[in-house]
């Protein structure tokens, strides 16, 4: 999985030290582009879980992602606040507005996107970038990760 590996590669902050090289290399800009490009998988992460299977397979790597982010956020206490799940503001999904608007794949908001960037179908709102990269990519079907949980897996 793309977004297991990319928070597990995450981990490569926690051999850093003393805690000077690690707050050097956190305050570079490669190292605050990095953090900021993990921060927004992470939050994509937590989108998935709120939507997506209750598989055992899915439900472990979940765990394993919400394990890395607790070492990476206690590794960095002190050097830099990293958001928590809460922080991200994701809807639970009890108002269906809210969801229907949500790209069926990344789960960002599509509203004031331009009629050309977005697309509907089977009643569900996408990017238009994201389902081509899905349908060129991944599958031939458009997933739906709006999908209600009864309880977020993260």
């Amino acid at each position: 999985s793309l977004v297991l590996a990319t928070v597990i590669s995450c981990q490569s902050i926690l051999t850093f030290s003393p805690p000077v090289v690690l707050k050097e290399v956190v305050e570079s800009e490669k190292g605050q582009t990095y953090l900021t490009a993990v921060t927004e998988v992470f939050k994509v992460a937590c989108r998935i879980s709120q939507s997506g299977s209750h598989e055992d397979g899915v439900v472990e790597i979940f765990k394993e992602i919400k394990h890395t982010w607790s070492l990476v956020s206690e590794a960095l206490d002190g050097i830099i606040d990293l958001p928590t799940p809460r922080e991200f503001n994701i809807p639970s999904g009890s108002n269906e507005v809210e969801w229907d608007r949500n790209c069926g794949i990344c789960l960002l908001d599509t509203k004031g996107e331009g009629e050309k960037s977005v697309l509907q179908y089977n009643r569900v709102m996408y990017h238009v970038t994201c389902a081509n990269f899905w349908l060129n990519s991944i599958d031939d079907m458009l997933p739906n990760l709006n999908r209600k949980l009864d309880q977020p897996l993260l």
